[in-house]
C-alpha cells in the first residue's frame, strides 16, 4: 500500500469512531496508532517525594508570620 493510499484512508476515517470504520480503515488506524502496554509499572511521584508537603507547609508557615492577627 502506498503513502498516498493511505493518506486517502486516514482521510476517509477522520472524525469517525472505530466502530464505523471498514477492515482497511481499522488497520491503518492500528498500525498508526498503536498501544504499547508497559510490562513494568509506572511509578508516580508522590507528595512526599516532591517535598510538596513539607513546602506547602513552611509557606502556610510563613504566611501566618505575615498577618498581624496571627503574632501574639
Amino acid at each position: 500500500m502506498t503513502e498516498e493510499e493511505r493518506q486517502a484512508i486516514r482521510a476517509s476515517f477522520a472524525g469517525k469512531r472505530v466502530s464505523q470504520m471498514t477492515e482497511i480503515e481499522r488497520k491503518v488506524f492500528d498500525e498508526d496508532f498503536q498501544y504499547g502496554i508497559s510490562t513494568q509499572p509506572s511509578r508516580r511521584q508522590s507528595y512526599e517525594d516532591s517535598g510538596w508537603r513539607k513546602n506547602v507547609t513552611i509557606s502556610v508557615l510563613e504566611l501566618f508570620n505575615k498577618i498581624p492577627i496571627c503574632r501574639k
